[in-house]
């Protein structure tokens, strides 16, 4: 068990012994247990995620009485000591004279970059407190968000104590993902932004995408491409009718190579994304691999990079043709 007593400070961001550590992405769950029994009034003690802005959920001592409460403290300038003096937002407020032992839990996730509080008087059934928070990436702390238990006092003297036990952090999506590259196989390419087929276009030799038929989930002859293996985790992909993939000047087209290695054009990078997917790199520009989301046409090289939701059409999802 950890107790930690509190000390003077007017807010989270300027309580001097929180203990915090790096959340691991892209997805991660805090957890802890929390005895409140030795807070006194003027108490502020829970489970925070420090930044600027920062939030937290925790329970709050008053002369009053004893609130569960949940601050978010975007657009008020929390955390920013050269910040103009604005409003401070409200905190949700949760139940009055909440239990004195409960569980409080933050759950992120790094890919839409939203967290969300929650409380619990048993440590199994989870009861969110408050709107989901923006994690945001900033210079004013240097570091993304940090998990941090806390406990401070706001009536300018030292205070009470609060036990906090059982902290856990969860990985859902930590291990089991990565693939290897299906070097030698055939497989078939569709979008994560809408699931369309990535085929090849034979009569005008491009690359295009097209919508998935629900009526026939089974992908298209022509979707089907042999990856090839040309060394250092790169690739290149000949269709059916033996023509290889390149990208150039003239777009993403289809290449007779007539028995020749596949060239700069014909190469692109394989790079796995810790979701399962895949992107393809060029390497005559350094670009990616897309397609136009809910917009069957041809395929580009030009994305810059993945987003966060995986839906800007340069992020793939792959199985071995049947």
């Amino acid at each position: 068990m950890l107790r930690l007593h509190s000390l003077p400070a007017n807010d989270f961001y300027g309580a001097r012994n929180s203990i915090c550590q790096r959340p691991p992405a892209p997805e991660s769950i805090m957890t802890v247990e929390l005895d409140t029994s030795g807070l006194v009034a003027g108490d502020t003690a829970g489970l925070a995620l420090l930044s600027s802005p920062y939030a937290w959920i925790g329970v709050v001592k008053s002369a009053e009485g004893t609130t569960l409460q949940m601050l978010d403290t975007t657009g008020s300038g929390g955390g920013r000591r050269d910040a103009p003096a604005t409003p401070a937002k409200p905190p949700t407020i949760g139940p009055a004279n909440p239990p004195t032992h409960l569980w409080l839990l933050v759950h992120c996730n790094f890919d839409t970059d939203q967290a969300i509080f929650s409380w619990s008087a048993d440590g199994k059934e989870f009861t969110p407190l408050g709107n989901p928070f923006t994690m945001t990436f900033q210079l004013t702390t240097f570091q993304g968000v940090r998990p941090s238990l806390f406990h401070y006092n706001t009536s300018g003297q030292p205070g009470g104590y609060a036990d906090f036990d059982n902290y856990t952090v969860d990985e859902p999506r930590a291990r089991g993902i990565e693939r290897e590259i299906p070097m030698g196989k055939t497989i078939v390419l569709t979008s994560g932004a809408d699931g369309s087929f990535l085929v090849a276009d034979t009569q005008n030799d491009k690359l295009v995408n097209v919508a998935a038929d629900p009526n026939r989930p089974a992908a298209p002859q022509n979707a089907k491409v042999q990856v090839i293996d040309v060394g250092l985790g790169r690739v290149a992909l000949k269709a059916t009718n033996g023509k290889v993939v390149s990208a150039g000047a003239s777009g993403v087209v289809l290449k007779d190579l007539a028995g020749a290695r596949p060239g700069t054009a014909e190469s692109f990078q394989w790079v796995n994304l810790m979701r399962g997917d895949t992107m393809l790199m060029s390497l005559t520009n350094h670009q990616y691999l897309a397609t136009k989301p809910n917009s069957p046409g041809p395929v580009t090289a030009n994305a810059l990079g993945p987003t966060a939701a995986r839906k800007s059409g340069a992020e793939f999802k792959w199985k071995v043709a049947e």
